[in-house]
Parts: structure tokens; C-alpha cells; sequence
């Protein structure tokens, strides 16, 4: 398997926020931000978008062109679950703390 050292090409702009935001530091954000976080998802445009690349991706057919866009939107939404996956330990957390202990 090959280890990427660094960008092959430029890197698109919400790609390279998202990494910054999946670097924060997430316990100094409030749960009401972390539950606004879970809610994100691509919208109904670029959910079909994703899934006819995937389907073409299937069938052999994708362009070069395509397969950056299908590339891409694997980016973004591995950063996003990565996000996700910190703002549930944050509510996790802060129900914890909300709990007395005996």
C-alpha cells in the first residue's frame, strides 16, 4: 500500500478547511455546536452526484475528470466522519459530566 507524503496536486480549498477543522482541539467546543456538527451532510445535489460517480465508478466508465470529483467527495466525507466521530466523544463527554456521581 502506498503512503502519501504530501498533495500530488492542489487541493481544493473546502478539503484543506475541513483538515484544519479535523485538527481542532474539540473539547473547548459547547455540545450545542457538536449536535449542529452530527447534523451535517451533503445535500440532495451532491448526494446524487456522489452516487452516479460511484455507479460509473462500477462500471468501469469514469472519466479522469470523474474520478477527481469521486476522489474528492471521499475526501470531504472521510473528514466530515472524522469530525463527526470527535463531536460525539464532546456530547459523550458532557453527559458524563452532567451525571452526579454518589
Amino acid at each position: 500500500m502506498a503512503t502519501r507524503t504530501g498533495p500530488s496536486k492542489a487541493q481544493s480549498v473546502g478539503t484543506a478547511v475541513l483538515e484544519q477543522l479535523a485538527d481542532l482541539d474539540f473539547r473547548s467546543i459547547s455540545p450545542e455546536t457538536a449536535r449542529k456538527l452530527l447534523e451535517f451532510r451533503f445535500d440532495d445535489f451532491h448526494q446524487e452526484r456522489v452516487n452516479a460517480l460511484a455507479e460509473k465508478a462500477r462500471q468501469g466508465r469514469l472519466t479522469a475528470a470523474e474520478e477527481d470529483d469521486l476522489d474528492e467527495y471521499i475526501r470531504v466525507g472521510t473528514l466530515l466522519g472524522i469530525l463527526q466521530s470527535k463531536t460525539r466523544q464532546v456530547l459523550k463527554n458532557a453527559g458524563r459530566q452532567g451525571v452526579a456521581h454518589p
